[in-house]
Formats: C-alpha cells, sequence, structure tokens
C-alpha cells in the first residue's frame, strides 16, 4: 500500500475528483480527512470510506473564510495526529464569454480556487513541515492552455499553477514537496456541465473538439491514480511540477 498510514487532508471531498481521490487515498492505506462545504456530503464519502475498512473523518468547511480553514486544519491535525498530505481540490467553473462575466462572478469563483488554496497551503504549512508532507493543487489544463468560455476559470488555474511552482521554491529547505494535477476534460459532473455549456454556445460536438487534443474523456481515477503518485515516497524527487492528466492534450 503505497500510502498507509499517511494523513491526508483534501478539501472538496464530498463528490467528483475530491471524493475519487479520497476513495482512492483510502484504498492505498491513508486516513483521510474528508472536508467539504457541505457536510452530509463528507459524512457520505466518510461511510463510504468505513464501509471498505478504511478510516475518515468528516469535515464542514468553507475554503474561502480563513477561520474555516484553520479550524479544518487544526481539526484534521487533531483527529488524524497530524497532516501528511494536503490536497487543495475545492473549486468551481463558470462556463460564459467574458463579455457576460460579472464582477462578483471573478470575485467568488477567485476566492474559492485561489485564495482557498492559498489559505489551506498557509495553515497547513506547519503541520507539513513536522512530518516534511506534501501538497497537492488540484489546477487543471486550463491553467497551462487557454480554453473558450472558460477566461475566468483559466486565470484562477494559471494562478493555481504559479503558486504552486513558487511555494516548491519557498518549502523545499523545510522538506515539503508542492506539486499541482492539470486534469483535461474528465468525466465528473463538471466535465459534463462544459460539455453541455459548449455544445449550446458552439453549436459543434464536443467530441470533435476532445477527440483531436485528448483522444477521449479522461476517467476520475486515472486523476486519483496520479495524485496518489504524486503523494507517495515514489515522487520523492518530484517537486514545483504542473502535471498534465491529459493524454498528450496540451502537448501540441
Amino acid at each position: 500500500m503505497q500510502l498507509k498510514g499517511k494523513r491526508t487532508l483534501i478539501t472538496g471531498a464530498g463528490a467528483g475528483l475530491g471524493r475519487e481521490m479520497a476513495l482512492a487515498f483510502a484504498a492505498q492505506g491513508a486516513v483521510i480527512m474528508v472536508s467539504d462545504l457541505s457536510g452530509d456530503a463528507a459524512a457520505k464519502v466518510v461511510k463510504e470510506i468505513a464501509d471498505k475498512g478504511g478510516t475518515a473523518y468528516a469535515n464542514t468547511a468553507d475554503v474561502t473564510r480563513e477561520q474555516d480553514v484553520a479550524a479544518m486544519v487544526e481539526q484534521a491535525a487533531a483527529d488524524m495526529g497530524g497532516i501528511d498530505c494536503l490536497i487543495n481540490n475545492a473549486g468551481i467553473e463558470i462556463i460564459k464569454p467574458v463579455t457576460d462575466l460579472t464582477e462578483a462572478e471573478w470575485d467568488n469563483l477567485m476566492a474559492i480556487n485561489v485564495k482557498g488554496v492559498f489559505l489551506g497551503c498557509k495553515h497547513a504549512a506547519p503541520h507539513l513541515t513536522a512530518s516534511k508532507g506534501n501538497i497537492i493543487n488540484l489546477a487543471s489544463a486550463a491553467g497551462i492552455i487557454g480554453m473558450p468560455l472558460l477566461s475566468l476559470y483559466c486565470a484562477s488555474k494559471g494562478a493555481v499553477v504559479q503558486m504552486t511552482k513558487a511555494l516548491a521554491q519557498e518549502f523545499k529547505e523545510a522538506g515539503v514537496r508542492v506539486n499541482a494535477l492539470c486534469p483535461m476534460v474528465i468525466g465528473t459532473e463538471m466535465g459534463d456541465r462544459f460539455i453541455e455549456r459548449y455544445e449550446k454556445d458552439y453549436g459543434i460536438p464536443v467530441s470533435d473538439v476532445i477527440i483531436p487534443r485528448q483522444g477521449r474523456l479522461g476517467e476520475p481515477r486515472e486523476v486519483a491514480d496520479a495524485a496518489v503518485f504524486l503523494a507517495s515516497d515514489a515522487a520523492s524527487f518530484i517537486n514545483g511540477v504542473a502535471l498534465p492528466v491529459d493524454n498528450g492534450g496540451t502537448a501540441g
């Protein structure tokens, strides 16, 4: 078991990729703090893990509120006896032309996707320094290349990529690794919403765009497997990387 005993805090873990990573990490022996804005969703994932023989705890937090994030981190450290891995997964998307975006939408998305990552890293850093642990930030292929209707999302994920690289340098001497995952279109609810809106606005089957880029929709487990690798000792010399999970979609 690659992650046996690794104490892992995952934000936005009540659904989508966060849930998939929580289940995958637990299957590899990690102890999980499942944090989500929805306490019911977090509790459901904890039960899924427990039913499979794993150990997990539930937490409710709004990653845009510093007091929530600070409390989340302290609860995780107390319940699990420390933190070895932080996965900043919580995030949202807004799919619309830039001319239709509002200032309120900008502020809300940036608060969740960027400020949430900053707050998680800030408050978990002392615990990760003590454990010589690691951080995985969920960025996106949209943080590497431009995508129509996703200008705001691209801006936020580009910020996550650059924050990841900066913190990898900042925490290197403390023995804390910081990496990012950059999935392209994955078969989650978020992926489905992108496909639906793209096809509505452009009148083009999204398969005509996805197949030339990434061949097919990615599977959530493929992102979770990449996260397992980055969190494991097998990735001990990998630091500051924005790892595409896209079947070569951003390669050319």
